[in-house]
């Protein structure tokens, strides 16, 4: 992830939160959360183990109240103790997959992303196992949600797995890219100002898989080109056209 993303994922967009549940179950959310955030307060005291139970059990908890604060939980443990977190890493990872593909709730969605791109950071990709895959697979999904909170974690978390694909996923990876580029193109163009500086910088995180393979033939360079490609970021992007000409990538 570099500097952009990185200074964007400070200024998240925000979701939006009901403000019509019911007394009781507003009490009972900010008691587990005020659970979690005592006992990340006080760790030396208690022990981390005890922590990742609550979180785990909250994350299964029936209600999607409950698994929106176990995942916010998760987000606060891998900032303020990351050297535990990588220590129960395939726990971790199992949680915010599960949050990632959640049903019913929009804002678990939101919030396991936004953790997973923190989680990813800290770990540097290492050690995903096929974690990527279902990663990448729900992420790309939600590049055309109609939530701007969404699309906004979306790409960034996308932009991220580009720099974390490494040899052993860089084949899948890059078939993914290519059924990806017509979102990339027209979110270039996005409502939201702050999704489309989002998508801007995932693309050129992504350029590198859309590099094409060197075909031995008798076609000229301007033939293998992407035809669509080049219009779209000539009309609107001309400076993304020449990173991509200057790098080869078209």
């Amino acid at each position: 992830m570099d500097h952009t993303q990185r200074r964007m994922l400070g200024q998240p967009l925000a979701m939006p939160v009901s403000t019509t549940q019911p007394k009781k179950k507003r009490k009972s959310v900010m008691s587990f959360f005020s659970k979690v955030s005592w006992k990340l307060r006080f760790q030396k005291q208690e022990p981390l183990k005890n922590v990742f139970f609550i979180l785990a059990e909250g994350a299964r908890d029936p209600s999607a109240n409950k698994r929106h604060m176990a995942m916010r939980g998760l987000g606060t443990m891998a900032c303020e103790t990351p050297d535990k977190v990588r220590k129960f890493k395939r726990i971790v990872l199992d949680l915010l997959v599960r949050g990632l593909y959640d049903p019913m709730s929009s804002e678990v969605v939101y919030e396991s992303m936004k953790t997973l791109t923190i989680i990813l950071g800290k770990i540097q990709g290492k050690g995903l196992g096929s974690f990527f895959i279902d990663i990448t697979l729900q992420t790309r999904t939600l590049l055309d949600d109609e939530n701007d909170g969404l699309r906004y974690s979306a790409f960034v978390l996308f932009g991220q797995l580009a720099a974390f694909a490494g040899r052993k996923w860089k084949k899948f990876f890059s078939s993914q890219v290519k059924q990806t580029q017509d979102s990339l193109l027209i979110h270039l163009q996005d409502r939201n100002p702050q999704v489309a500086k989002a998508c801007k910088t995932t693309f050129r995180a992504c350029s590198p898989y859309l590099r094409q393979r060197k075909e031995y033939s008798f076609q000229g360079e301007e033939d293998k080109r992407n035809p669509k490609l080049c219009r779209q970021l000539s009309h609107y992007h001309p400076e993304l056209l020449q990173y991509f000409y200057a790098n080869k990538i078209l």
